[in-house]
C-alpha cells in the first residue's frame, strides 16, 4: 500500500467518525427536538387551563362584585329610606355615611360633611360628642335623649343610641348613631300639658264661677238701689258709679273665663260668610265714630256672596268682632282698616277671612304668646279675647294665622272649611 492510499484511507475513516458524529448529534437534537415540542404543548395546554381557570375565576369575581354591588345599593336605599338620621364614623372620627334624614333633621347636605371631621361640623356645646365617645370608649348608648345643634345654630331635641362597628374579626371599624327628631313629640308633650292645665282650670272656673258670680249679682242689685236712693247731685253716685263699672268688668272676666275653658257647643248652619262681614264691618264702624277716630274702613270681599261655611253664627260674630276691635283699640291716632275674603287657599277647601290694621304692631317676643290664655299687653286687658277667638275658630275646623310688625301693623287671618 503506498502513501496515497494509506493516507485516502485515512481521510476516509476521519470522514467516517465525523458523519458518525453528526449523526449522533442530529438524533440527540431530533429527540431534544421532540422532548421541547411535547414541553411546548404541554406548556400550550397548561397555558389554555390556566386561561379558562382565569376566565372562571373573573366571572366569579365580577358576580360577586355585582352581588356586593347590590347588596350595597340595597343597603344604601334602606339608609336613605329611613327616617331616623344615621351618620357614621370611621376610626378616626371622619364621617363616611350621613343619610337624608340626617340631612334634613341637621341642615347640612351630605356633601358638605362626608370625609371632614364629626368634630368639626357637631361639636357638642357640652363636651365630647356621644358617638366619638362611644368610638373613645367602646360603651354604647342606648335610647336618650340630647340636644342637636343644626347648621343654622338651632337646638333640636332627639332620642339617639350609639354603637360600635366591628368586622366579622371583631376589630372595630367605627362607630354609629341613629338619631330622630322629637321635635313634635315634645310639641305634643307640650299641648297635653296645657290641655290638662286648661282642663283643671276648667274645673276650677265653673267652681270660681258660680261662687263669684251670685255675690256678684247681689253687688250689683245693692248698688242699682243705693243709685235709685241718691239725688242726680249727689257726688257718691260718682263713687257708686265706679263701684258698678268694676263689678260690670269683674263679670266680664268671669264670664270669659267660661267662655274659654268650657267645652264649646255650637249650633251649626250653612250661611254666607260675606253677610256676616258685612254685618260686623258696620257694627265696627259705629264704634269708630263713637271713639270718634280716623279710621277708614276698607271692605274686600265683593264677588263673594254666594260663598257659604258652616259655623255658628253667633260665635264666628263673637269672634270677628274680638278681632276688629282689637284693630280698632291698636290704631289710637287712625288709620286703615282692612277686612279681606279669600277663596283661592288650599285647593280651595277653605275660605279665609282676615282682619288688617296700620296700628302699633307687635313685637316679635309677645308675637309667639299672643293666643296664649290671660297674656296681654293691654293695661285693663284679660288676656282672654284672642284665645277664645282661637278657640272658636279651631272649634269650626279652621286655622288661625297672625303676622305683624312692630309699629307698622298686624294681619290676623282665619281660614274656614267651606260649606
Amino acid at each position: 500500500m503506498n502513501e496515497a492510499e494509506a493516507g485516502s484511507n485515512v481521510s476516509s475513516d476521519i470522514s467516517a467518525e465525523v458523519f458518525e458524529s453528526l449523526r449522533k448529534a442530529f438524533i440527540d437534537f431530533q429527540i431534544r427536538s421532540e422532548k421541547l415540542e411535547r414541553a411546548y404543548g404541554a406548556m400550550q395546554e397548561d397555558f389554555k387551563k390556566v386561561n379558562l381557570e382565569l376566565d372562571r375565576k373573573n366571572l366569579e369575581l365580577k358576580g360577586s362584585l355585582a352581588k356586593q354591588e347590590e347588596a350595597e345599593t340595597y343597603l344604601d336605599s334602606i339608609l336613605q329610606a329611613m327616617d331616623n338620621g344615621v351618620v357614621g364614623v370611621d376610626t378616626t372620627g371622619v364621617i363616611t355615611h350621613f343619610n337624608a334624614a340626617a340631612a334634613q333633621i341637621t341642615g347640612f347636605e351630605p356633601e358638605a360633611v362626608l370625609g371632614r371631621s364629626y368634630s368639626d361640623v357637631f361639636a357638642d356645646k357640652k363636651g365630647e360628642s356621644v358617638i366619638l365617645s362611644t368610638l373613645r370608649s367602646g360603651c354604647e348608648v342606648r335610647q336618650d335623649e340630647r340636644i342637636l345643634w343644626t347648621k343654622n345654630n338651632q337646638p333640636v331635641p332627639v332620642m339617639f343610641h350609639t354603637a360600635v362597628l366591628r368586622d366579622s374579626g371583631g376589630n372595630g371599624l367605627g362607630a354609629v348613631e341613629v338619631f330622630s327628631d322629637l321635635s313634635r313629640v315634645k310639641a305634643l308633650e307640650k299641648e297635653m300639658h296645657q290641655a290638662k292645665t286648661m282642663a283643671a282650670l276648667g274645673e276650677m272656673s265653673a267652681t270660681i264661677a258660680h261662687e263669684i258670680r251670685n255675690p256678684l249679682g247681689a253687688m250689683g242689685v245693692w248698688a242699682g238701689l243705693l243709685e235709685r236712693d241718691m239725688e242726680p247731685q249727689d257726688p257718691r253716685r260718682k263713687t257708686l258709679g265706679r263701684i258698678t263699672e268694676g263689678l260690670s268688668k269683674l263679670n266680664k272676666i268671669v264670664s270669659n273665663l267660661l267662655v274659654y275653658t268650657r267645652p264649646m257647643a255650637s249650633e251649626f248652619r250653612r250661611v254666607p260668610l260675606y253677610s256676616l262681614l258685612e254685618e260686623i264691618v258696620d257694627f265696627t264702624q259705629v264704634e269708630i265714630e263713637r271713639l270718634e277716630r280716623q279710621i277708614i274702613v276698607k271692605k274686600n270681599f265683593t264677588g263673594f256672596e254666594e260663598l257659604h261655611v258652616l259655623v255658628d253664627p253667633e260665635k264666628i260674630n263673637q269672634a270677628i268682632i274680638n278681632l276688629c276691635l282689637n284693630s280698632v283699640q291698636a290704631m289710637e291716632n287712625g288709620g286703615t282698616l282692612s277686612v279681606d275674603l279669600e277663596r283661592d287657599v288650599h285647593e280651595s277647601r277653605y275660605v279665609s277671612f282676615s282682619i288688617r290694621d296700620t296700628g302699633c304692631g307687635i313685637s316679635k317676643e309677645n308675637l309667639d304668646k299672643i293666643f296664649d290664655p290671660f297674656f296681654t299687653t293691654k293695661e285693663d286687658g284679660t288676656g282672654l279675647g284672642l284665645a277664645i277667638v282661637k278657640k272658636i275658630i279651631e272649634s269650626h275646623g279652621g286655622l288661625i294665622d297672625i303676622q305683624s310688625v312692630l309699629e307698622n301693623g298686624t294681619q290676623i287671618r282665619c281660614f274656614l272649611p267651606v260649606a
